[in-house]
């Protein structure tokens, strides 16, 4: 999925590059080039999920250029080390994700 300004360059952007922009540099903000559509199986199947697997599944639709950790896995490690360990801010170091990793934290 790619980003458009709402004023100035008519360039589209990828996700990974707009993320810690947060406004455009003219001031305007980032929309999605287009919406993703939603048919009524799809609904139907997010019905039963719980909430982080729901909200990977709705950001999956926005987020497709970060071939990093799903959000299902830092949810479940943050969940982890919220039980084990009183977790209680988990701050992510983005620009980590989207180069990745070969070793497992």
């Amino acid at each position: 999925m790619k980003y458009l300004r709402t004023r100035g360059d008519p360039a589209p952007r990828g996700f990974s590059e707009i993320l810690l922009e947060g406004l455009a540099p003219d001031g305007g903000l980032y929309l999605p080039q287009s919406y993703p559509l939603v048919d009524d199986a799809t609904l139907s199947r997010w019905r039963a999920l719980s909430y982080p697997e729901l909200a990977f599944e709705i950001l999956s639709l926005y987020i497709d250029d970060t071939p990093a950790l799903p959000i299902s896995q830092v949810a479940a490690r943050a969940r982890r080390l919220k039980r084990t360990q009183g977790l209680d801010v988990l701050i992510i170091d983005y620009l980590q994700l989207l180069k990745g990793s070969s070793k497992e934290n």
